[in-house]
């Protein structure tokens, strides 16, 4: 079992994808957003980490909606996050 730390540290590591946009975003949503998400929400967000970075990628800047419909209440923050990075 991993301590908090480790925890962490293994999902700092899990936001850090082949894509630097998506490495910014995914990082400084972990940074700002998580802590304070529910359970539920930081659950979301731990499945999202396993989707491929295109996919990702398409649901945040809008080309493709996910499948699973739960996912918005984490991309739809993520969007917030890319406007920022962007201007």
């Amino acid at each position: 079992m991993d301590t908090p730390q480790q925890a962490a540290a293994r999902l700092r590591w899990r936001c850090r994808r082949g894509v630097k946009e998506l490495d910014l975003l995914l990082q400084g949503f972990l940074e700002r957003r998580y802590p304070r998400l529910s359970a539920r929400e930081q659950a979301l967000f731990r499945r999202l980490l396993d989707e491929t970075d295109p996919d990702i990628h398409a649901w945040v800047t809008g080309r493709t909606r996910p499948e699973n419909p739960d996912y918005l209440s984490i991309i739809d923050p993520l969007r917030q996050g890319l406007r920022h990075l962007s201007g």
